[in-house]
């Protein structure tokens, strides 16, 4: 068995939420986990799905029309300056069992070791002794446990959020690459995927994006723009 690996795409946040959620439903038909590194076509910011959606305009001073509903939850986020991924574990595989909070923290502890040999020195969040209650705001500003720190700082470089279903997990998660001082993109993926390998005890399988893909993934592109997702999660 392995974990496919699609190609990276540089996209509009409609696109990129659009690929995440067709990854889901491919995830289903082949029983398989998936993962996929993308970028953004430009600035954008994200909010997650329990979000109000009044709160994050306040916020942001941005217009709910060039804002991005995720389908999965967590606080907002500011993409352009991130390295982003998807992971998508099917129910059937042994991963799909991972309680979310040891599936969260093993998903980081990897990608600090992975930057560990890029001399990037990070942390685990500690989890808080009383939980807090309430839907994040900020995600890169309000750490949460099992986040991943660096520095003296203690500033928050990476994060995720997920969307658990009775077929599948969705895992959408980036990293604040603008807050480390160097990076090099191809070794720290080369090496984050050798951890996830080990982690869903798989090996590795590239793929490339079948020729119905865009077809098929019209349809979500559709309901990622639409104003009922946006405001109120409704799907079309």
């Amino acid at each position: 068995m392995s974990l496919l690996v699609y190609p990276s795409l540089l996209e509009t946040g409609v696109e990129n939420m659009a690929s995440d959620w067709w990854l889901m439903q491919q995830a289903v038909n082949v029983s398989l986990p998936l993962f996929r590194h993308y970028e953004w076509a430009k600035p954008e910011i994200s909010f997650g799905y329990g979000q109000k959606w009044q709160w994050v305009e306040g916020e942001t001073g941005e217009s709910i029309d060039n804002l991005i509903r995720r389908p999965t939850g967590g606080g907002l986020v500011r993409h352009g300056n991130d390295w982003t991924y998807c992971l998508v574990l099917p129910k059937g595989h042994p991963s799909y069992e991972i309680p979310s909070l040891d599936l969260y923290e093993f998903v980081h502890a990897s990608m600090g070791r992975a930057l560990a040999n890029q001399s990037i020195t990070t942390f685990l969040q500690p989890c808080e002794v009383e939980k807090k209650t309430g839907i994040p705001g900020d995600c890169f500003h309000e750490p949460v446990g099992k986040d991943l720190m660096t520095g003296k700082e203690e500033l928050k470089i990476a994060g995720a959020a997920m969307k658990r279903t009775r077929s599948a997990i969705l895992m959408q998660g980036t990293l604040e690459i603008v807050k480390l001082s160097t990076f090099n993109s191809k070794i720290f993926y080369q090496e984050f995927q050798e951890q996830l390998l080990v982690l869903l005890e798989q090996d590795l399988q590239k793929v490339e994006w079948p020729a119905e893909f865009l077809k098929e993934r019209q349809v979500f592109c559709e309901q990622f723009k639409s104003s009922a997702w946006r405001k109120n999660r409704e799907r079309i």
